[in-house]
């Protein structure tokens, strides 16, 4: 199943010891974070009135001259406000639909790849499914997706921004859950209309173990859907995925 390819991260399970990975995966965990950190300064930085930087949700205009001059495949730029989600998104290709779980924004490779779309979403359409890795020593990529399926980790989270070259669009975080890998009911790519994307979306909340208190006014408006897939840390589980869902 594709979900099970492309979100699978941080080698087979994150349960792997520090021991085992030793202090090169830590200093390498550092250094990356530190790029993306950069990246961001550069390339959507987020600042109030003083100049002081704010939450990563807040929404600011991506340069994108300067992302597309790095990257031409990048086609949106997500933050997540009270995470450390502020990472640019890449279009995976089609002819090899997970080439970027495990190559840089830079075209290198990478045990913890660049954020994608699926290859079978629009950046612009009605549902965008992104995989990233949960990260072990560093908070950075969908390390802070990782514990959305437990409510409190959901409650914490505040709205999503969606900006690709055509504009920015916020997402509210409707639902989460720990999912089979395989589980092909949670691997829609793809919506006809606005009414099956809401029947999926209340079938989507019936089975997610965190869900936001005003599920069913946020389901019943719904136009879009962002989705982000990541593993969840279960040591126990390691066949078992993160999938956060939010609506605009």
């Amino acid at each position: 199943m594709r979900l099970a390819r492309a979100a699978c991260t941080f080698l087979i399970t994150v349960g792997v010891s520090t021991a085992a990975l030793g202090t090169a995966a830590i200093a390498r965990d550092g250094a990356v974070a530190a790029s993306y950190r950069e990246l961001a300064r550069q390339v959507a930085p987020v600042e109030d009135e003083t100049g002081a930087a704010e939450t990563p949700g807040d929404a600011q205009a991506v340069a994108w001259d300067v992302l597309l001059a790095q990257n031409p495949e990048a086609c949106a730029w997500l933050r997540v406000d009270g995470t450390t989600v502020d990472v640019p998104v890449v279009a995976a290709r089609s002819r090899d639909p997970d080439a970027w779980l495990y190559t840089d924004l830079w075209g290198q490779p990478s045990e913890t790849g660049t954020p994608y779309l699926d290859h079978r979403c629009e950046a612009e359409g009605e549902a965008m499914v992104v995989y990233g890795h949960r990260t072990a020593y560093e908070s950075y990529l969908f390390h802070d997706v990782s514990p959305l399926f437990e409510q409190e980790a959901l409650d914490a989270v505040g709205m999503a921004t969606w900006e690709t070259p055509a504009g920015a669009t916020a997402f509210e975080p409707l639902c989460a859950a720990s999912v089979d890998m395989a589980d092909a009911r949670w691997q829609r790519f793809s919506f006809p209309d606005a009414e099956e994307l809401r029947s999926w979306l209340a079938w989507a909340c019936g089975e997610a173990s965190a869900a936001h208190t005003g599920a069913d006014e946020l389901v019943a408006a719904a136009e879009r859907a962002l989705v982000l897939v990541t593993c969840n840390g279960r040591a126990f589980y390691p066949q078992t995925r993160t999938v956060a869902v939010f609506v605009a």
